[in-house]
């Protein structure tokens, strides 16, 4: 019976996920999508994600190192919360037998860089400078339910606070997503 309130729990979590992702892509598309930075507690909407993932996904083991993160910075909690919802989402469904992944934050005195990686499918190298675009999925997601706007929305919300995302794979070793965003908003 776990196993099935299971399944249940991790389908409605990716159906909301899914919501959200196309409520903020009609927001996008209108104009309608900004920002409200204000001082946010870093390592805690970090963990809070962590936390409702592991909950979702008994199966992967999700590390986390925050140590080196300041306690605050300048930003959008509710954006930070769908950029990382997202990867950390995105991690556990493309790594299915491959249970580790790691959460690491760093500072910089300028910057926080927070990556997100998976010892999973990976991705091939020619798709590594489209995985931005909306509705692109690489080859390797074929048979992975997803829409491709996931990414871009979180390519929109780093850029919306001066920040950027790279990601570094290799098929059939996993990949490493990682944001920098500035302190100081």
């Amino acid at each position: 019976m776990a196993d099935k309130s299971q399944q249940i729990r991790l389908a409605v979590s990716r159906m909301v996920e899914l919501m959200e992702s196309i409520l903020s892509f009609g927001k996008l598309e209108s104009g309608m999508m900004g920002i409200k930075a204000e001082e946010c507690h870093l390592r805690d909407v970090l963990s809070a994600c962590r936390d409702r993932q592991q909950d979702l996904s008994k199966d992967h083991e999700i590390s986390l190192d925050l140590s080196n993160l300041p306690q605050t910075i300048i930003a959008d909690r509710s954006a930070l919360e769908q950029i990382f919802t997202n990867l950390l989402s995105n991690a556990v469904k493309y790594s299915p037998g491959s249970p580790k992944i790691e959460f690491r934050g760093r500072f910089d005195g300028a910057n926080v860089e927070i990556s997100v990686r998976d010892h999973g499918l990976g991705i091939d190298q020619d798709d590594l400078p489209k995985m931005f675009e909306r509705y692109f999925r690489a080859r390797t997601s074929t048979g992975i339910a997803g829409t491709g706007i996931g990414l871009n929305l979180v390519k929109y919300y780093v850029e919306l606070h001066r920040g950027r995302i790279t990601v570094d794979s290799l098929k059939g070793e996993g990949s490493t997503f990682t944001v920098s965003l500035p302190v100081s908003g």
